[in-house]
């Protein structure tokens, strides 16, 4: 999970100033645009929570409202509530909405919007992640991002960048793996 500097774009300000819509019904058109915009301006094409890479054509992706619609509804066009995660339902925004049964649970995880994941994470070689506090740890069995493909795809990002050490620097490194950014600065 890495830190997700937010920017309303103006299509999206100027469609909800001119709608006032109250739920996402008829708005396929804007829903996509604001998922690509997303994905491409704010998250560098990675999943806001585990990191992996999300094509920008990809169906495997959806916007999330990081605090769910059902519980709060006056944030279901906030754009400070709106990530893009992938879809896997073993660990990110389905494994997350699965979890959370009361509005209360928010305040115990780690809102990649206002506060720096970072700060609550470390990772090791083998590509486990490992949580500093409480909160943190209750952000990873949220998200699940101790799920052992996401350990396995860390695990083999490592050795990549163990390869490249010799031959690229930091930043290269992260355009050319291009996923599981805060793993990467990590262990560089």
């Amino acid at each position: 999970m890495k830190k997700i500097d937010k920017a309303e774009p103006k299509f999206f300000k100027k469609f909800i100033q001119k709608n006032r819509p109250v739920n996402w019904e008829g708005t396929n058109d804007i829903r996509a645009d604001l998922r690509k915009y997303i994905l491409e301006s704010e998250q560098n094409f990675q999943c806001a929570y585990c990191e992996s890479a999300i094509s920008p054509d990809s169906s495997y992706s959806h916007i999330d409202h990081f605090k769910r619609k059902h519980f709060y509804p006056e944030l279901t066009f906030d754009h400070n509530n709106l990530l893009v995660s992938c879809n896997n339902t073993d660990h990110c925004a389905l494994h997350k909405d699965s979890q959370v049964k009361s509005k209360d649970i928010y305040n115990n995880i780690i809102n990649p919007v206002f506060e720096e994941p970072t700060m609550f994470f470390e990772y090791y070689t083998n590509g486990k992640l490992h949580s500093k506090n409480a909160k943190a740890k209750f952000t990873e069995e949220i998200f699940n991002l101790n799920h052992p493909a996401l350990k396995q795809q860390r695990n083999n990002v490592a050795w990549a960048v163990i390869g490249y050490r010799e031959t690229l620097e930091l930043e290269e490194v992260i355009e050319e793996i291009h996923e599981f950014e805060s793993f990467i600065r990590y262990i560089w």
